[in-house]
């Protein structure tokens, strides 16, 4: 999984939680938390808490779009 994976996973799905992320790529809970969080500092995500505050949720923000537009152009 890398930063364009994640992305096209996201744009697919409309957004998820680290834990459901982990399960689709089968990767370690702790990597992908950490990979949202860089993204998320870097404005490709943005970040809501669920009802019950114990989960957080990512979405693309318009800069994560760009980005990953920008990804497509060059595969």
């Amino acid at each position: 999984m890398d930063k364009q994976d994640l992305l096209e996973h996201l744009m697919q799905v409309g957004g998820a939680d680290a834990i459901e992320v982990a399960q689709t790529f089968r990767a370690p809970y702790p990597a992908v938390a950490m990979m949202l969080l860089r993204l998320l500092r870097q404005g490709l995500l943005a970040r809501y808490q669920d009802e019950d505050a114990v989960r957080f949720w990512y979405e693309l923000t318009p800069k994560g779009v760009a980005r990953l537009r920008y990804f497509r152009r060059l595969s």
